[in-house]
């Protein structure tokens, strides 16, 4: 085997977290099917790599045992440089989608996170560089400040998931002032509501999973014992049974509302799910017709539109908006309160 190509295979063996020993290289080697290389000529190669200063790789000893890594933050070894498109990609990923990554895949990456940016700097004058200054994603509802959440918490947290270990927590509820001890929680996904984190999981063995938010995760510990998974559990089907909806009772109800026209202009484009009609009523208003969760989701959003909505069904949900209605009105009467 040619020197040069023997070396860019053993240089695609070291890990970008973690270490390596010549003995693993020599054995991931056989793996792939290459023969006739030995130890020692592999440590030859390593200490080459090593003294040349072209690619920054590192070792530390432990007896006669040689443990290799690339150094802290060291970009990728561009063999047949990355594609512009793909570095395109990696720039958005970081930019959008940073908190959805595991810790670890994060450090792992952070290497093409880099030379991905570097890559698209260097060619400003393509135009797939120039993407990044011409799309933005804007919310429509109002932002809120971010919690903050302790990093040694979601690190912990999130290696829990993905690598579906048993944890212990300190979790304090809402409205309570002091924490409690959670010491046996199975951790089964990760969802993200806007700029909140649920951590949905089992507590012990039972099977109904619940949700804890993380930033109200005061401490938080893995435990060396595997999470009991529920049989069957799917992240999707839990969402689409409404748990992130906030269901009242679990029925479906059938929702007719009127709009102003002009706050029902979106609907048109982007219809609530389960709608049957969307028409006019009249001069001024919109009928929507549509069968829905009843939910706390759902009446957040029709309080959304204020007084450009009118909700005519069910009859439950129309007393309930009457006198929320006449609640605000005796609110708005009085005069404004006295601030100190």
């Amino acid at each position: 085997m040619k020197t040069m190509y023997r070396r860019m295979q053993i240089l695609s063996m070291i890990p970008r977290s973690g270490t390596i020993t010549t003995q693993q290289i020599e054995e991931r080697l056989g793996a792939r099917g290459v023969e006739g290389i030995s130890r020692r000529m592999i440590q030859r190669d390593l200490e080459a790599i090593h003294s040349s200063g072209y690619f920054p790789i590192r070792y530390e000893e432990d007896g006669q045992t040689y443990y290799w890594s690339w150094v802290d933050g060291a970009q990728i070894l561009r063999v047949g440089a990355m594609e512009p498109h793909t570095a395109l990609t990696y720039c958005l990923v970081n930019k959008r989608m940073p908190n959805i990554l595991p810790s670890s895949s994060h450090r792992y990456l952070d290497p093409y996170f880099r030379s991905a940016q570097a890559l698209l700097d260097d060619q400003s004058e393509l135009p797939v560089s120039r993407w990044r200054a011409k799309v933005r994603t804007i919310p429509r509802s109002l932002q809120m400040t971010p919690p903050k959440m302790d990093d040694q918490v979601t690190d912990t947290v999130y290696e829990a998931v993905l690598r579906e270990r048993r944890l212990s927590l300190r979790y304090r509820p809402r409205g309570e002032s002091a924490a409690k001890e959670y010491p046996w929680v199975n951790p089964l996904a990760l969802v993200f509501v806007d700029s909140l984190v649920y951590l949905v999981a089992t507590i012990k063995g039972y099977g109904n999973p619940v949700q804890f938010l993380l930033h109200r995760i005061e401490s938080a510990a893995s435990r060396d014992e595997p999470a009991l998974i529920p049989e069957g559990f799917s992240l999707q089907a839990y969402i689409e049974s409404g748990e992130f909806s906030y269901p009242v009772g679990d029925t479906i109800i059938s929702l007719k509302a009127l709009f102003e026209r002009g706050a029902a202009a979106y609907l048109y484009d982007t219809p609530l799910p389960g709608t049957r009609r969307l028409e006019g009523f009249d001069a001024k208003r919109v009928l929507l017709e549509a069968e829905v969760l009843d939910s706390l989701q759902l009446r957040w959003w029709l309080r959304g539109f204020g007084e450009d909505v009118e909700v005519l069904e069910p009859a439950e949900l129309r007393s309930e908006f009457q006198k929320a209605a006449a609640s605000m009105s005796r609110r708005y009467k009085g005069k404004v309160a006295a601030l100190e």
